[in-house]
């Protein structure tokens, strides 16, 4: 490739994600206005003064808008559980874990509440995100025991899954509290909650 099909390949790759990011944002605001549910596809495309078939060569449903980033999340999270020592005590693994996905949240508070109050206002995303919480779940289940599976003396199945769902917990309440306290720092809640969970786990 040379450099001007660099160039010009840099710049479509932004225009892109320009669009994408404008597409979410429109989203995000008329389902708040409106709700969810009343919000259609042609409605988002043409805030954005784009057709719905644009629209769908980024996501596959006015949900996916919503929720677009989480995919993203999900990568850095199982590649930072992936990448920690196979003899790290499983919820030292999942701190270390959990403060990767801290930057990606910082400078989107505004963003975070808003959906927040958009999912609390409509039972089928409530639903759908504790599906997604689950796929989480799993996903840091299955590292965790492959990581530790075999050697006497590694943590059971049910002790794995215990620090799993008491870790999913304790970041669930630093952000819920980071998004209520404007003036409070997300790394530093994620820290505390972990303390207190190591000092129950003893780890």
């Amino acid at each position: 490739m040379t450099a001007v099909d660099a160039a010009h390949e840099g710049l479509r790759e932004r225009k892109k994600a320009r669009t994408r990011r404008a597409l979410q944002d429109a989203a995000l605001d008329l389902f708040r206005h409106n709700g969810f549910e009343h919000t259609t596809v042609e409605q988002i495309a043409e805030a954005c003064e784009v057709s719905p078939r644009t629209f769908f060569r980024y996501f596959a449903t006015k949900e996916e808008a919503l929720f677009g980033d989480s995919g993203e999340k999900l990568a850095t999270f199982v590649a930072a559980l992936e990448a920690r020592p196979a003899d790290e005590p499983p919820l030292r693994s999942l701190r270390a874990a959990a403060q990767t996905l801290v930057t990606m949240q910082e400078g989107q508070r505004d963003r975070l509440k808003a959906r927040k109050q958009v999912i609390a206002a409509t039972p089928t995303l409530r639903a759908r995100g504790a599906e997604r919480q689950d796929e989480w779940n799993d996903a840091a289940v299955q590292i965790l025991s492959r990581h530790r599976g075999g050697p006497a003396g590694t943590p059971a199945p049910l002790e794995i899954r215990l620090v799993v769902t008491a870790s999913t917990a304790a970041i669930h309440a630093a952000v819920q509290t980071w998004l209520d306290e404007p003036s409070s720092d997300l790394a530093a809640l994620v820290d505390v909650a972990f303390d207190r969970l190591a000092a129950g786990f003893g780890a």
